[in-house]
């Protein structure tokens, strides 16, 4: 059995994989504990082993209320909040991780791939002795001269001119990511870590010494839904199992009133936003759909929705779209792979994040089109898409070609497989670790 200590981000699309993962490894004997503070920690499903770090430093109730902006988005004190905890947060690893990792006693680190902080402890500890994992559980961030920004809804260019017009996003990239890049520059300095000539971001960096990442790259998605890469991760396909227990179709049977349906999601940040998601219940029933929407809880009046829709804010997601006819969603990373894996043709709605960028990647993949949020006539627009994506046989194909790479992916076999391969290359005893209860937030221990 080996102890590894998993890092994640605070927000239910990154939580969710990772403790899935999580599980996944308790099923085949390894020990995960997941590390962070206090108000991550108290988001962490009861029968997953934590350690609660750095008290002093996020105390209870500051990571909820610095996260409550990003349901909001829409202004530039969002958007700086955002890049303010990113920088904190990597602050925050960098002090407290190495000292926790060492009182677990742990054999690796697997790690968020956004959470570069983590990651470079990661990499500075790593050696014969030490595991480390980056887990790409949203769209992979790996920078390439020609693979556009995370952040914006630009179509693939090979080209030179599309080489120069990604580096100079990235510059714009790391003026505002300024104060998390002088974070991590002094962060792989203490660990004698330095990156590659040319290479811009910190998703990865190279031992001083030799030369060589000892990072095993991974990535819980699907090539199809990225674009060409030289030096892509290992693709392992959706993290899904029973952990996570929703409400199931039986539930709504009694609304349903015999028309297709339509998947329709903005996420758990962003589904309070009910102008955005009545346009696209109005637009299904006008394709003569029948909409469900799941909100997360965050829609107040349901009532708002047009009549005839079925409103939830949660139901087993992949049960919906396993009889789904479309999705209309948001583009974020976990619906979108859902959907995929279900064969199901796509309306992507992008608002923030990297929405726009996984849009992009749908329609280059030909599996459903993009809309704009913004202008008027939305319900409309989505009503002409949804037209497309329905009578194309091209986009059918494609759905089920993404379809088959998604049931043959290696899925969490395949991690734990990384994993233990990942072990393999160090030469550690393990250390005698206990194998039940829980540290942390829920007893008195806390690391400091």
């Amino acid at each position: 059995m080996a102890t590894f200590a998993l890092i994640t981000l605070p927000l239910s699309g990154h939580m969710n994989p990772m403790m899935t993962a999580a599980r996944a490894m308790m099923r085949s004997g390894h020990r995960p504990v997941v590390i962070g503070p206090h108000d991550l920690i108290a988001r962490v499903p009861k029968d997953i082993e934590t350690l609660t770090i750095g008290a002093r430093d996020i105390p209870p109730g500051e990571l909820d209320r610095v996260c409550a902006c990003l349901s909001r988005m829409r202004s530039w004190s969002d958007l700086n909040a955002m890049f303010t905890l990113t920088a904190r947060l990597s602050q925050f690893y960098l002090k407290h991780l190495p000292r926790a990792l060492e009182r677990l006693g742990a054999d690796g680190v697997i790690h968020d791939q956004l959470e570069p902080g983590a990651g470079i402890v990661g990499r500075g500890l790593s050696s014969k002795h030490f595991a480390h994992i980056s887990l790409a559980c949203a769209l992979p961030m790996n920078r390439e001269p020609s693979v556009p920004p995370p952040f914006m809804g630009w179509k693939y260019n090979a080209s030179a001119y599309g080489h120069w017009l990604n580096a100079g996003y990235y510059r714009i990239v790391n003026a505002l990511l300024r104060p998390q890049c002088e974070v991590l520059a002094g962060g792989a300095a203490d660990f004698g870590l330095t990156k590659p000539d040319g290479l811009d971001d910190w998703q990865q960096v190279w031992s001083v010494d030799d030369g060589i990442s000892r990072t095993t790259d991974l990535a819980q998605g699907l090539a199809s839904l990225d674009f060409p890469r030289e030096r892509p991760p290992i693709y392992l396909g959706p993290f899904r199992d029973a952990g996570l227990s929703y409400p199931g179709l039986e539930t709504i049977a009694h609304e349903r009133d015999g028309r297709p349906l339509a998947f329709i999601s903005l996420g758990t940040l962003m589904g309070g936003r009910a102008k955005v998601l009545r346009a696209m219940a109005r637009a299904a029933i006008h394709k003569g759909l029948q909409p469900v929407v799941l909100h997360g809880g965050r829609l107040k009046d349901e009532n708002y929705l047009p009549v005839g829709t079925i409103a939830r804010d949660f139901l087993d997601q992949r049960a919906v779209m396993a009889e789904a006819s479309v999705a209309i969603i948001h583009g974020g990373y976990n619906s979108t792979t859902d959907a995929v894996a279900a064969g199901v043709p796509l309306v992507t709605v992008p608002i923030a994040f990297e929405q726009s960028a996984i849009a992009a990647r749908v329609t280059r993949a030909g599996l459903g089109c993009k809309v704009s949020a913004l202008g008027p006539a939305l319900s409309s627009r989505i009503s002409d898409a949804l037209g497309e994506v329905l009578t194309r046989d091209s986009i059918a194909k494609a759905a089920r070609r993404a379809q088959f790479e998604a049931l043959a992916a290696p899925g969490l076999d395949g991690l734990i497989a990384a994993i233990d391969g990942a072990i393999s290359r160090t030469s550690s005893t393990y250390r005698a670790v206990p194998s039940s209860g829980r540290v942390g937030l829920r007893s008195p221990v806390a690391a400091e």
